[in-house]
């Protein structure tokens, strides 16, 4: 039985490795009691903005720096296995990021019961795994995770019911790679509901590039009431649009292929440019020739048409419908905002990624990824006076600043600074992205860097105080590196 007791201090991530059975292995309902406190980071928060993660925490921290209660958040952020032999692992508690990372198992079987929260196993290089959800809740039950103090937890556990089950929802699934002999089932009242085996050999499984047989992923998920093992078509792990985009299989791609195609087009989509803007430029000089010729030279209707309209329509966007993943993406944004106000960070990462996902279906995202890839080269400076160089559908320098906050929050600095400099690079106006880049560089202790970064945030917000004591710091610690680079 694994408990609270058994925890390292601090440690909220469990790993259980090179062990050999028979036997079980109990992750007991007690771990979903595991808490830690978060205090207050007086430099990590400037005053509030629109649509802004921090928005609804400053109360709460600033009452931490009062001195009174700190926040607490409960439970496990993952949980690997790694190296298990000949055992079964039962699984009760939650996990926040309800993820279960598993990898060099052999004849293992998991068991996620309906106290647990698992929506996304990820199993690499095993065989013989057993993965089995007994009444286990979908994704979409996962809102509350380590929101609620273990009193209050077990009151609202004891008057909610399960609405959706594992499988219900298109985000719980079973990712594998380099599995032999894996089955997958569903658990309901005791009885078993679906099941499916899969192999990667027997699924053909090759060789593609540098990449091996045992690197071809696979998805193991519910499709129209039946487990079905698909071959993964499009990679999320390095996304153009800002973080680790869902996977998708064949079946998906050709999905949203034919729901672009046949969705209607919104009229208030279709831009317009002035076409006497550029005279001079390429101009249609029909008209001109024309009226050399003679009377018995007619202007064509493409001249006639452009002098009489001093407006053309450039661009249609008919591929989806816009509004509806806009307020998606506010959905889960609040969703996100919410999480991170709860102290749920890692759960704040994964619905701003969501977010950066639904916001990869707008038309305007092409060009929102072409200028998020330039933020790897281009040294885009913060700037009040700065234009935006592009007008975005939604505005995603918010979720990525929003993002780099919460790796700020889990220490995760070099990815904090990767989706801020995003963000910047989106809107050099947005003060708070500029602001959290510049803390990123500072925590990776790149004070020569971030001194400059936090200035130009400095220069837009001259009077905000947070700012200028990051600002005052970064460059107490860069100069104290100076002074022993000058020593040594």
């Amino acid at each position: 039985f694994v408990t609270r007791d058994m925890m390292v201090a601090g440690k909220r991530v469990a790993t259980l490795a090179d062990t050999t059975g028979p036997g079980k292995i109990i992750l007991t309902e007690d771990l979903s009691n595991l808490e830690s406190a978060m205090p207050a980071n007086v430099l990590a928060k400037p005053k509030t903005y629109d649509g802004d993660s921090e928005n609804d925490v400053v109360e709460e921290e600033q009452k931490q720096q009062d001195g009174q209660q700190t926040r607490r958040i409960y439970g496990l952020i993952k949980l690997h296995l790694h190296n298990l032999r000949d055992c079964t692992v039962i699984i009760r508690c939650k996990i926040i990021t309800s993820t279960v990372e598993i990898s060099n198992c052999r004849n293992v079987t998991v068991k996620v019961e309906s106290s647990a929260t698992v929506a996304t196993v990820q199993a690499d290089l095993c065989d013989g795994l057993d993965v089995q959800f007994w009444d286990a809740p979908s994704n979409q039950n996962t809102s509350l995770h380590g929101m609620l103090p273990p009193s209050l937890a077990e009151k609202a556990a004891a008057n909610m019911k399960t609405t959706v089950f594992w499988g219900e929802d298109k985000n719980d699934r079973v990712l594998h790679a380099g599995v032999t002999n894996l089955r997958v089932s569903t658990y309901r009242d005791g009885y078993q509901d679906l099941t499916t085996t899969a192999d990667y050999k027997e699924m053909g499984a090759k060789a593609v590039g540098n990449a091996s047989p045992e690197e071809m992923q696979f998805v193991t998920s519910v499709v129209d009431g039946e487990l079905m093992t698909e071959k993964v078509a499009r990679n999320g792990n390095a996304s153009a649009h800002g973080g680790s985009s869902r996977v998708m299989t064949e079946r998906e791609v050709e999905e949203e292929r034919k729901r672009k195609e046949d969705a209607p087009c919104p009229e208030n989509l279709i831009r317009f440019i002035d076409v006497n803007k550029d005279k001079g430029k390429g101009k249609d000089t029909s008209a001109d020739d024309n009226k050399k010729g003679g009377d018995d030279t007619k202007p064509s209707p493409t001249s006639v048409a452009s002098e009489k309209c001093e407006e053309v329509v450039e661009e249609v966007y008919c591929s989806i419908d816009v509004d509806a993943v806009v307020h998606d993406c506010e959905a889960q944004k609040a969703k996100a905002n919410e999480s991170f106000a709860a102290g749920e960070y890692a759960q704040a990462v994964l619905l701003y990624t969501l977010v950066m996902d639904r916001c990869a279906e707008l038309p305007d995202s092409d060009e929102a990824a072409k200028i998020m890839l330039e933020a790897v080269t281009k040294k885009a400076s913060p700037s009040k006076s700065a234009t935006p160089p592009m007008k975005q559908l939604f505005p995603r320098h918010i979720i990525l600043s929003n993002r780099s906050a919460s790796f700020l929050k889990l220490g995760e600095h070099e990815k904090a600074l990767k989706d801020a400099g995003q963000a910047v690079v989106l809107d050099p106006t947005y003060v708070k992205a500029a602001f959290r880049k510049g803390l990123a560089l500072h925590a990776m202790g790149r004070y020569q860097d971030a001194v400059p970064v936090l200035g130009a945030a400095h220069n837009i917000e001259p009077k905000n105080k947070q700012i200028k004591q990051a600002l005052q710091f970064a460059e107490v610690r860069l100069q104290q590196e100076m002074r022993k680079r000058m020593q040594g």
